[in-house]
């Protein structure tokens, strides 16, 4: 069973990790709340399972209240390896990804369901 296997973090995990699930050709992964250095370390670990699978994922951003820089690295080194879009980037997020510049070209879309329509997984 892959780490990212469709099933939520207990809501009061440090994870960050909301739910991880298949769409189409993409991977959903949904996180939430204060992304710190310890809940990166556990969304990284997560995603492992599915990088190996080389598939394209699409973060769903949008409840993120709080983000580390260390974010920035994991975005662009889950870019590098696969199909990378940030959905709907919350406020924290997105002076996160505006702060790093063009040196951190990672691809962000308005809404889950344009990141979907991007990938060709579709929005159903």
């Amino acid at each position: 069973m892959h780490e990212c296997d469709g099933s939520p973090s207990a809501p009061d995990t440090a994870l960050g990790v909301l739910s991880c699930s298949r769409r189409g050709n993409a991977w959903v992964v949904t996180l939430g709340g204060d992304l710190g250095p310890d809940a990166l370390a556990g969304v990284s670990r997560r995603l492992d399972g599915v990088l190996d699978e080389g598939r394209a994922i699409v973060m769903d951003t949008k409840s993120v209240t709080s983000a580390d820089p260390a974010m920035l690295t994991l975005l662009m080194k889950l870019q590098e390896e696969a199909s990378l879009y940030v959905a709907a980037p919350s406020p924290p997020v997105r002076e996160l990804l505006e702060a790093a510049g063009p040196h951190a070209p990672v691809r962000t879309v308005t809404s889950l369901g344009e990141a979907l329509d991007a990938l060709g997984a579709g929005a159903s």
